[in-house]
């Protein structure tokens, strides 16, 4: 009976992990309604998307746009990202979405390098209502 036992709790102890994504590690609740966020829209296994976590994530996460504009990540995969208000669908990994009030404010498509990225992030939020 206890092999079956460390079986039974082994298997209890890895369910949590399985049945969760990258993605849910960042909460939605903890946002005001009516703040801006940075939704970030990536795939499992998107080369561009472990880029921007490696290349661009360190200097946003320390720059002082990023207190305006927390990030939250979401897989295009999840069950979540049906429930975004995009304007429009998203077809290309990552995508980088601008969301005030949770209605989407512009977006960047496809991966760019950190000089890019901050112009761009900078640039929508000037464009922002």
């Amino acid at each position: 009976m206890r092999p079956a036992f460390r079986v039974l709790l082994f298997v209890m102890l890895m369910l949590p992990s399985f049945a969760t994504s990258r993605a849910d590690i960042d909460d939605e609740a903890a946002i005001p309604a009516s703040a801006f966020e940075l939704v970030v829209v990536e795939a499992e296994g998107c080369i561009y998307c472990q880029l921007f976590r490696r290349d661009v994530l360190p200097a946003y996460q320390a720059s002082e746009q990023s207190k305006n504009l927390p990030v939250r990540f979401v897989d295009i995969n999840d069950i979540a990202a049906d429930r975004l208000d995009f304007m429009s669908s998203v077809d290309t990994v990552p995508t980088f979405v601008v969301v005030k009030s949770r209605h989407e404010v512009g977006r960047i498509s496809g991966y760019v390098g950190p000089e890019d990225f901050f112009h761009s992030i900078s640039y929508l939020l000037a464009q922002a209502p």
